[in-house]
């Protein structure tokens, strides 16, 4: 049964807590959807990152493709990270994927611009290219969080944390292991 009194104080704790808005968001999911295994990973091991004068001065590239666009952007710039989580519009996170430079600043190849300010948080785990890579070789799928895109590398991800998990991933060899089939057995002749 439902404490609801125990719940309005766990969200009033949440709400003073000094964290971002969209770490704020993200923890009161967590109360409803306490075993919700990508919001808690992205609880516990995101990062919160900046708007920059930057973030949108580079040439668009295709729309709705963020997790594809992010990875060729982190394949061709060394200098910038590829990062996965969720960017707030409006006020609602939305799964997404961008990068970051050195300084923490987004660089995100897909928004097409922020002017209205309706772009107010990115919060995501970096990752690095030789993860990426490698995943999207095991997966076959642009992005690493997902579980039904990523469901060869992201529930070793989950279990072993960011940096373990991609340690387990660039240490395995570059294509996957093959399922083992069951050998078909012959059927007796009628």
């Amino acid at each position: 049964m439902l404490d609801v009194a125990a719940y309005t104080k766990r969200i009033e704790e949440i709400e003073a807590a000094d964290m971002s808005p969209a770490r704020r968001d993200l923890a009161i999911k967590l109360l409803v959807w306490k075993d919700h295994i990508p919001t808690k990973f992205l609880v516990d091991h995101g990062v919160d990152y900046k708007v920059g004068p930057d973030s949108f001065a580079m040439e668009r590239m295709e729309a709705q493709q963020c997790f594809m666009n992010a990875t060729h952007l982190a394949l061709d710039n060394p200098d910038l990270t590829y990062v996965e989580g969720k960017v707030f519009c409006h006020g609602i996170g939305i799964d997404h994927a961008w990068c970051v430079d050195d300084e923490g600043f987004v660089h995100d190849p897909t928004i097409p611009d922020n002017s209205d300010g309706h772009i107010s948080d990115y919060i995501g785990v970096p990752f690095s290219t030789a993860y990426i890579r490698k995943a999207l070789v095991w997966n076959q799928y642009y992005g690493v969080l997902d579980y039904f895109v990523a469901n060869r590398t992201a529930p070793k991800l989950y279990e072993l944390g960011p940096v373990e998990g991609q340690r387990w991933l660039i240490d395995m060899p570059l294509k996957p292991p093959r399922k083992k089939r069951k050998k078909a057995t012959a059927v007796p002749a009628a």
